[in-house]
C-alpha cells in the first residue's frame, strides 16, 4: 500500500513539474512572437514592456523591463528589435527550437532557441527571458 502511494505521489510531481515547465514555455512563445510582431511594425515603445531592463540601477534589474519615457532606454529597445527583425528579414521561415531553463546569479532564466532558414541555411538564436511579477522578459 505504502509503494502504491509512494508510486502515486511521483506520478503527481512528475507531472505538476512538466505541466509548469510546459506553461512557462508557452508564455515565452507567446512574449517572443509579440516581440517579433513589435519588430516588424517598429513599435518600439510597446515593445519596451516585453525587455528586461539593464542599466545602473541596480533595484530595476531582473525586476523591471525598459522605460519607453526613457530615450536611452528606447534606444536599446530599438538596437533589440532591429537585431530580431534583420534575423526575420533574411529568413524565408523561422521555427520554434529546444526549449530550457537553468540558472544565472541565482535567478531562473527560461531559454528559446528559434531556427531561422535561408535557403539550404539555418541560422539558430537563442533567446532567454526572466519571469517578473509582469510576466516573461526578453534579456538582451
Amino acid at each position: 500500500m505504502k509503494s502504491v502511494f509512494l508510486v502515486l505521489i511521483v506520478v503527481i510531481s512528475g507531472s505538476n513539474i512538466l505541466f509548469a515547465q510546459n506553461e512557462s514555455e508557452n508564455a515565452v512563445k507567446s512574449t517572443l512572437n509579440k516581440l517579433f510582431e513589435f519588430s516588424k511594425s517598429k513599435s518600439y515603445e510597446k515593445a519596451a514592456a516585453y525587455i528586461a531592463y539593464e542599466g545602473e540601477d541596480k533595484d530595476r534589474i531582473g525586476k523591471e523591463s525598459f522605460n519607453a519615457a526613457n530615450k536611452d532606454e528606447l534606444n536599446l529597445v530599438k538596437r533589440t528589435l532591429k537585431k530580431i527583425s534583420a534575423l526575420l528579414e533574411i529568413s524565408n521561415k523561422h521555427e520554434f527550437g529546444k526549449f530550457s531553463t537553468g540558472q544565472t546569479d541565482g535567478k531562473d532564466i527560461f531559454s528559446l532557441e528559434m531556427e531561422y532558414f535561408s535557403n539550404d541555411q539555418k541560422i539558430i538564436e537563442t533567446y532567454s527571458f526572466i519571469k517578473t511579477e509582469k510576466g516573461f522578459l526578453l534579456i538582451r
